[in-house]
Formats: structure tokens, C-alpha cells, sequence
């Protein structure tokens, strides 16, 4: 009984990393509790129901009369969508018996270990030239393109940074989003541009949280996640009032 109790509890483990995995990268819940579920299958586990919410993960299992937990933090959650897609994959090759079991640790090892397939300065160049597109959008003049690609290249500079410092979400929306927001306003103060509104917006939209958004609304289709889905919702709305706050500041500080 123990022996059985033992191996079911690993199994859980493997398939708890494998979505957690899909989750800390940017997939929705039910794409991650399908890994979850797929990964079970792959090692003859049926029938055992994973409680999702935004910040943790809990798996209940009977055994001997006795009720065991096993609960894992989710942690940050960032976008990898390569890592994600992998895990997902590996999941449903596990549930179709395409992989042997015994290796199922280290490919979840290797997926967990994938680099992001662009460079630092590639996803820095892209944050400040996507910001700036968006001041033409509002018929920006040039001075507001120049002006918001050098904030949002700095602050995404600095967000990659503090990404890898593992500071939590919302401290580094703040952090980025008052840097973006100064600069694009000490801009306006020098009288660089006079498009005021669609600079100061446009200097923060690398931090916009629209994936978590996404996810929030994916959820909510489903019942069984309605619960999470209106926490990721909740969470990107936070996130929204961060970067406004950040606006404010710097039109109060600098304008």
C-alpha cells in the first residue's frame, strides 16, 4: 500500500512539473490541467482532479482511509510560448504511449531549460519600436516616435533585469512604467513633441498585460476554471491601475 501510495505521488509530481511548466510560460489553465491529465494517462493514473488557482496548485489523493495533499506554488508566471507548446506536447505524446515513461523527468528537465528563441536586444528593439508605432496610430508627430522608442527600450531594459531577479509582477509594472512614463514626459517638457495623451500611453504598452487577459476570458468558457479565470482577470485589471498610477506620477512630477 505505501509502495502504490509512493509511486502514485511521484506520478503526480512528474505531472504537476509538466503543467506548472504550461502555466509559468503563458498557457491558459485548461491547456495546462489537459497536460496534467495527459501525463497521469501516459504513466496508468486516472481519475486524480488538480485545484488550480492563480498562485498554487493542490492534488488530493485517498490512501489507506488517510487524505494526502500535495500543493506546488505557481511563482511568477511569464511568456515563454516555446516552453509551453513543448510541455503541451510532451503531454499529449505521454498520453498516446509515444514516449517512454522512465525519460519523462529529464524532457521535462530539458523543456524546463529552454532559452527563449530571441535575444535580449532583439525583444528590447522590438518593445521600443512596436511602443513607438503606436503614437502614429494617434497621427504622433516624429518627435513622439523618438521619444517613446527611447523609453520603452529603456524600460524594457530594465524590466528584462528585474525578470531575472525574480521581483514580483506588479513591483516591476510600477518600476518600468514610472521610468517609460518620465522619460516620455521630461520629452514633452523639453517640448520635443506636443502629442501629450498618446506619448505618455504609448511609452508603457510593452508592459500591457494582454496574454493574462487572454487567459482570464479562456478560463471563464469553462466552469470548472471559472473561479481562476476571474482571478487573471482581476490580476491584469491590477495591473492596468499599476500602469496608470505610473502616467499619473509622471504628470505630476515632470508636466
Amino acid at each position: 500500500m505505501e509502495s502504490e501510495k509512493g509511486l502514485t505521488a511521484e506520478a503526480i509530481e512528474t505531472a504537476l512539473d509538466d503543467a506548472l511548466i504550461v502555466i509559468q510560460n503563458g498557457g491558459s489553465t485548461s491547456m495546462a490541467d489537459r497536460t496534467y491529465n495527459n501525463i497521469l494517462k501516459g504513466l496508468k493514473h486516472t481519475g486524480i482532479t488538480a485545484i488550480w488557482r492563480l498562485d498554487f496548485v493542490t492534488v488530493c489523493i485517498a490512501s489507506g482511509g488517510q487524505f494526502v495533499s500535495i500543493t506546488r506554488s505557481v511563482g511568477n508566471i511569464g511568456v515563454n510560448l516555446v516552453r509551453a507548446s513543448q510541455a503541451v506536447l510532451l503531454g499529449e505524446r505521454a498520453a498516446n504511449g509515444e514516449i517512454n515513461t522512465g525519460s519523462l523527468v529529464s524532457e521535462i528537465n530539458r523543456i524546463r531549460n529552454l532559452t527563449t528563441p530571441y535575444s535580449r536586444v532583439i525583444m528590447i528593439a522590438a518593445a521600443s519600436f512596436t511602443c513607438a508605432c503606436f503614437t502614429q496610430i494617434s497621427k504622433g508627430d516624429f518627435g513622439a516616435f523618438v521619444i517613446v522608442c527611447a523609453a520603452a527600450g529603456i524600460g524594457q531594459f530594465l524590466r528584462l533585469l528585474l525578470i531575472d531577479k525574480k521581483i514580483a509582477v506588479a513591483t516591476v509594472t510600477l518600476i518600468c512604467g514610472i521610468l517609460s512614463a518620465c522619460i516620455a514626459a521630461a520629452g514633452i517638457r523639453m517640448g520635443l513633441t506636443y502629442t501629450e495623451p498618446s506619448l505618455l500611453i504609448s511609452s508603457v504598452f510593452y508592459m500591457v498585460p494582454g496574454l493574462p487577459l487572454i487567459n482570464g476570458f479562456v478560463d471563464m468558457l469553462s466552469h470548472k476554471y471559472l473561479f481562476i479565470g476571474l482571478e487573471r482577470i482581476a490580476n491584469a485589471t491590477f495591473l492596468y491601475l499599476v500602469l496608470a498610477i505610473a502616467i499619473a506620477f509622471a504628470i505630476t512630477a515632470i508636466l
